[in-house]
């Protein structure tokens, strides 16, 4: 069995093991980050929801985040936010400067954005790609929504229909699509993201939208442009006015782009990064962690660490596992928070959302694992993300905040080790 040591090793490649890891070696650390798959980074709008309803009025999209996040831990301090809301800014700050030093800039409002989706719905999101920061619709005086034939998920007169259903256009405000047809007879969004990284491409676009376009118009595409690096740019200087992708059901390629750059990043500052490696096994004694092994390829490795971040994600990501009358953490086997008798309710959507979406571990400030008496289980392994306990995200709209904030203080812990 080959034998490999770190001073931090990050288990999971989500955004809160890729925040681990960039904070963990920013701080000079040697960090190692394995996972077996790709994270749910990849899957998501690739926007940093934060907080999205008001605390009193669950039903009411919320302006100022910061503001009911606060609320929030006066109220409920076994939230995830309650370890978190210190480092909340700090977090913020670094992930930004993050994304504009890898290329991918993100931006922020003092207000939470109401973003279109694919569905003409508003998104409340904090902080967003910079293809994504459509302004406030009330200000603008014309839309066109850009379609392509033969792509599926994404029909411009149903975005337009809802929009001007849900939101609140400025008066007079001409709504328009077109559909492109780039002679295909199926495209999914990542072929057609790839096909628009082409100038031939791009002009065979261009020269079927500007037929359309009026004076003082936004342009909405789907998001796909671009697969490796967004193109909205290109587009926003030839068509001269404001290009923006919408958000879109996942898989979304703003998403990707995320996750890409910020494995891109790692490996540039020397983080091992071992995919397709999946952690089966670990060795504990006196309340600490001396390694784990990690299989992947046909090959095992043993790897030591002084700190090990768990980020492996609840169930979708594989470090919850269920079966009849049972869940369990998939490594450690720490003890873990159920909010209920009943793993789910009758009524899908609820606003009071799944219990099961709040199970996970309870942890310290110190992101240390905790057992029923509030005992630590684990000193130097620190918990990120959605195996934390007490985060009922797609209801709140805070998975991503809480993945950002958590494995960045999950880094900076292991960084003062």
């Amino acid at each position: 069995m080959m034998k490999k040591n770190s001073e931090v090793l990050v288990i999971g490649a989500g955004l809160s093991g890729l925040m681990a890891a960039a904070k963990a070696v920013a701080q000079g650390r040697k960090v190692m980050l394995v996972a077996n798959g790709m994270g749910a980074l990849g899957l998501s709008s690739g926007c940093i929801d934060l907080w999205g309803y008001q605390v009193d009025q669950p039903d009411k999209v919320c302006t100022n985040p910061l503001e009911e996040i606060a609320k929030l831990v006066q109220r409920q301090p076994s939230h995830p936010y309650g370890r978190l809301l210190e480092i909340l800014p700090e977090s913020l700050d670094f992930f930004l400067q993050l994304c504009q030093q890898n290329k991918i800039p993100y931006v922020k409002k003092e207000s939470n954005w109401q973003l279109p989706t694919a569905l003409g719905t508003l998104r409340p999101t904090y902080l967003v790609p910079e293809s994504m920061a459509v302004p406030d619709l009330d200000e603008i005086k014309g839309i066109l929504v850009v379609g392509f034939q033969a792509l599926k998920d994404f029909y411009p007169e149903v975005l337009i229909t809802n929009l001007q259903k849900n939101a609140q256009l400025a008066p007079n405000c001409q709504l328009s699509s077109v559909l492109v047809n780039l002679n295909r007879q199926e495209l999914n969004a990542n072929t057609l993201a790839h096909l628009l990284e082409k100038p031939t491409t791009i002009e065979q676009v261009l020269s079927q939208i500007k037929p359309h376009l009026t004076s003082e118009m936004v342009v909405l595409f789907p998001p796909v442009l671009g697969e490796q690096r967004s193109v909205d740019k290109i587009f926003c200087e030839q068509l001269g006015c404001p290009v923006f992708e919408v958000t879109n059901i996942p898989p979304a390629l703003p998403g990707q782009r995320l996750q890409r750059a910020l494995l891109k990043h790692l490996k540039n500052q020397g983080v091992e990064v071992i995919m397709g490696c999946q952690v089966t096994a670990a060795q504990v004694a006196d309340k600490s962690c001396q390694g784990v092994v990690a299989e992947g390829s046909g090959k095992k490795l043993e790897i030591s660490a002084q700190t090990i971040v768990l980020a492996t994600g609840s169930f979708l990501g594989g470090g919850l596992v269920s079966s009849m009358g049972e869940i369990r953490e998939g490594i450690f086997n720490l003890p873990l928070y159920t909010s209920s008798d009943k793993w789910s309710r009758r009524d899908f959507l609820s606003l009071a959302g799944q219990p099961f979406n709040e199970f996970g571990v309870v942890v310290n400030e110190h992101l240390q694992p905790l057992d029923e008496q509030g005992e630590i289980v684990l000193e130097n392994v620190l918990i990120t993300g959605a195996n934390l306990a007490g985060c009922n995200y797609p209801i709140e709209k805070c998975g991503n905040g809480v993945a950002l904030a958590s494995g960045y203080k999950a880094g900076k812990l292991a960084g003062e080790v």
